[in-house]
């Protein structure tokens, strides 16, 4: 069984807490819990995976724009989540959860193999200094969920607690500079699973996406409904260039994004990425990029659809160029404060060899009961989850053969998964 290398590569290595967690711990202990909403994750204007408890697309907030009842100091907001869950799966014991790596954060361990039992996905520490001219956005992850999201050549940079580590600067109020590390402009998913309809992550976000990038990224509001972004990173996932042929090779990708809000209900957004130079720059497999993203609010009821397409110049099993195509559907409605509902359904199409075929699909669908218990305080979040996913190569794992090589195993084409997922945050 042959498989190629994932667009993103992920680490099994244990995570620890550094001193700078203790402090801010600390503080935000001393100064007591608010009783409104604290800022969780920044809200980047420009960026596709924004704030609150539905899908967003690109641009639709500022990052001063959080609610007046958020934890203050002056500018200065912070905030604080802890995300675990209980879960089962047919996914065999020992057996790798996905030969395709294709699901993350939940339903597996750090490890990628399948579990069962009860998990901790994510320690969050969020802080924003945003003095309106300038400002500086932080956020801490921790948890075996950090370490999948992070690839193993993190660690040895410094960056593997970190999420997001940017300063901004805004020469006049339409205009926007950010220098640092931010999360990826592109998709309709947040990070955070209270920040979505689903608990899960999707496979698009996880197979098809870049995860986060490091460089200058500009945005500009033309008007009320149209805003433009652009970007100068070091590929995707890729903290500097020395992580990639010693240093020897440092050639940047460009790319951006266009915002449109056709009217109060429905927004849309295209955007992508092209690497520069496709042999030595660190794009991890994303050497082109498309992505599309729009949404449909009425009332209660919130649709997005998410397409996204990823060239790589001979990617291929073959050797040939690879093509990548996935979408994503996902509805969500309220029907009151307390209880919502959100279903979603995808398709991801791949030039991957994971089962003795050039050509790898799936198709998930994945069913959301969303219960928020505490009327107007919405700091505790329960989600129970039903997922089934159908590939049409065995790369899901069924039975243990007992022993270290995971490619002793039996693998299946189906998977299903039920999740309890409780999430309690400072900054819902």
């Amino acid at each position: 069984m042959s498989s190629k290398p994932m667009p993103r590569q992920r680490s099994c290595i244990a995570l620890l807490f550094p001193r700078v967690s203790w402090a801010v711990l600390g503080c935000a202990l001393l100064l007591g819990v608010p009783r409104g909403r604290a800022l969780a994750q920044s809200a980047e204007v420009g960026s596709a995976r924004t704030e609150g408890s539905e899908p967003a697309v690109d641009g639709v907030e500022g990052i001063s724009e959080v609610s007046a009842s958020s934890l203050r100091l002056g500018p200065l907001q912070v905030g604080m989540f802890v995300d675990a869950y209980a879960g089962w799966q047919t996914g065999g014991p020992g057996t790798l959860a996905t030969l395709s790596e294709h699901r993350a954060f939940s339903g597996q361990g750090a490890t990628l193999r399948a579990e069962n039992g009860l998990s901790l996905a994510f320690l969050g520490f969020d802080a924003q200094y945003d003095a309106g001219s300038f400002g500086v956005v932080a956020n801490l992850r921790f948890g075996p969920a950090a370490a999948i999201f992070h690839g193993e050549s993190d660690f040895s940079f410094g960056v593997d607690h970190l999420t997001q580590a940017y300063a901004l600067y805004r020469p006049v109020p339409q205009l926007e500079l950010d220098l640092g590390m931010f999360l990826s402009p592109f998709g309709v998913e947040a990070l955070e699973s209270w920040k979505n309809p689903n608990y899960t992550i999707s496979a698009l976000y996880t197979y098809g996406q870049p995860n986060w990038h490091m460089g200058l990224r500009a945005t500009w509001e033309l008007a009320d409904s149209l805003s433009l972004m652009a970007l100068v990173v070091n590929g995707a996932n890729n903290i500097s260039e020395t992580q990639q042929n010693a240093g020897l090779n440092q050639t940047p990708t460009v790319g951006g994004s266009v915002v449109y809000h056709a009217s109060s209900a429905l927004s849309c957004a295209l955007g992508g990425m092209l690497a520069l130079d496709t042999d030595h720059n660190d794009d991890e497999g994303f050497d082109g990029f498309a992505d599309f993203v729009a949404t449909l609010k009425l009332g209660a009821l919130t649709t997005s659809l998410n397409v996204d397409y990823i060239f790589t110049r001979d990617g291929g099993p073959s050797g040939a160029n690879r093509h990548f195509v996935g979408g994503s559907l996902t509805t969500g409605y309220r029907f009151n404060e307390i209880v919502g509902i959100a279903a979603r359904g995808e398709y991801l199409r791949d030039d991957a060899n994971y089962d003795g075929s050039d050509l790898w699909q799936l198709l998930t669908a994945t069913l959301t009961l969303d219960v928020e218990p505490i009327p107007n305080r919405p700091y505790l979040i329960i989600r129970f989850e039903n997922r089934f996913e159908k590939s049409n190569q065995r790369v899901f794992g069924e039975d243990s053969q007992g022993t270290a090589d995971p490619g002793d195993d039996s693998y299946g084409r189906t998977w299903f998964e039920s999740v309890l997922g409780v999430v309690v945050t400072t900054a819902p």
